[in-house]
């Protein structure tokens, strides 16, 4: 339906790229945005700006090495 009205919603936490023809136009914020399909624009995809965490235990060994002081 919002492809109808040439108006497309983009979710808080993601950006949608937008093509017109298949040539790369802009970026488009979150919010109601305007698309209109007439003249050759669609959304050719949308990216998430959520942060992914993966938590690693990491062990390092270091050489110490006996230096005398005089």
């Amino acid at each position: 339906m919002g492809n109808l009205f040439c108006c497309v919603l983009v979710k808080q936490s993601d950006v949608a790229v937008k093509e017109r023809f298949g040539k790369f136009q802009k970026v488009l914020n979150p919010g109601l945005q305007f698309v209109p399909w007439v003249i050759g624009d669609y959304v050719a995809g949308t990216l998430t700006l959520r942060l992914q965490q993966l938590d690693v235990q990491c062990e390092t060994k270091t050489k110490v090495s006996n230096i005398e002081h005089t």
